[in-house]
């Protein structure tokens, strides 16, 4: 894409559509970016500062790093001196190509659900959820607990802007976080003490004076699909969840098909894919040109040639031989 022809209007427009606020937390980057940009299009490594850019208008799911963060540090250098050291080179080089339109359209779209906590059309059976909502709200003994806890803190200091208190999360493959049992200060007290009420309960946090229940969760990250099960909710596979609705989520990562005789009829395939490419390479370097190359190509796999069909076969194989290669994938 060819960054000269952004437009900051349409661009703050995109912004606006994304959910968590993106406008706000993204919008003033957008305009500094086009405000450097001369300094931006000067710069040896201009087409990939003009990718963080473009990450910026990806839906924040999707994101691998705080790119908020990134894009800050990463104007000041350039607006500074343009000196950009070799780590910040090598991480603006690993960052790579943003996700296609299609995935961050659907993620989007997605996110605003997210956002609201809403995963109602992803299940089947919604009344499940309600009768543990409506137990944990019924439960004296929580009641009581919160009202003690919130005797001894200023609970308000923890609230989000909707008046969320967030237990402290679970991670993929259960790792931790601020785990380590601190009871030196007020604030470390209180989220022990919330973390374990949320535990005891079953929820994943306090809105105001109503209890949260934890609901079944379904999230796309930039690594995956996490999907979470309540241990309180009893899971019936085939009548809980709306599959085919989680499947077009997580097809949105753009997997290749999979199985017991795809994989490895991939695998033989890229093998010999390689092989066409290394003779292919080796011709170019003998400088053999037009059919000639072909030709070599097709003799060195004991292939017939002479025919279109048959160079055709060698620019397929040549064609997938990159693709696979620049997506990562090794027999």
């Amino acid at each position: 894409m060819n960054r000269m022809k952004r437009n900051l209007r349409t661009d703050l427009e995109q912004l606006q559509k994304l959910a968590f606020r993106r406008a706000e937390r993204c919008g003033p980057l957008l305009g500094q970016f086009h405000a450097t940009r001369l300094k931006i299009d000067a710069h040896p490594s201009s087409s990939n500062i003009w990718r963080v850019y473009e990450w910026l208008l990806v839906p924040f799911s999707l994101w691998p790093i705080d790119f908020v963060g990134f894009a800050k540090h990463l104007l000041n250098l350039v607006e500074i001196d343009g000196d950009l050291d070799q780590d910040i080179l090598l991480l603006l080089k690993l960052v790579g190509n943003t996700p296609d339109r299609e995935t961050q359209a659907t993620v989007g779209v997605f996110e605003h659900f997210v956002e609201a906590g809403q995963y109602d059309h992803l299940l089947k059976q919604p009344e499940k959820f309600q009768e543990g909502k409506n137990r944990v709200k019924r439960d004296q003994e929580l009641k009581k607990t919160w009202q003690q806890i919130k005797h001894r803190w200023d609970v308000s200091a923890f609230r989000n802007p909707r008046g969320v208190i967030r237990r402290r999360m679970s991670q993929e493959r259960n790792f931790r976080e601020n785990w380590a049992f601190d009871w030196s200060d007020q604030k470390g007290k209180f989220h022990l003490l919330f973390d374990v009420m949320c535990y005891r309960w079953k929820l994943y946090g306090m809105e105001h004076d109503d209890p949260l229940l934890l609901k079944i969760s379904v999230n796309p990250t930039p690594h995956g699909t996490m999907i979470v099960i309540p241990r309180h909710w009893s899971l019936d596979l085939a009548r809980d969840l709306h599959w085919n609705k989680i499947g077009e989520l997580h097809r949105s990562h753009k997997a290749i098909r999979q199985g017991p005789k795809l994989s490895p009829a991939r695998t033989e395939k890229y093998k010999e894919a390689k092989q066409v490419l290394k003779f292919w390479n080796e011709a170019g370097v003998k400088k053999i040109r037009g059919d000639d190359r072909y030709e070599h190509v097709l003799n060195k796999m004991r292939k017939t040639g002479g025919t279109d069909s048959a160079h055709n076969w060698v620019k397929r194989h040549l064609l997938f031989a990159r693709k696979e290669a620049s997506a990562g994938f090794s027999p």
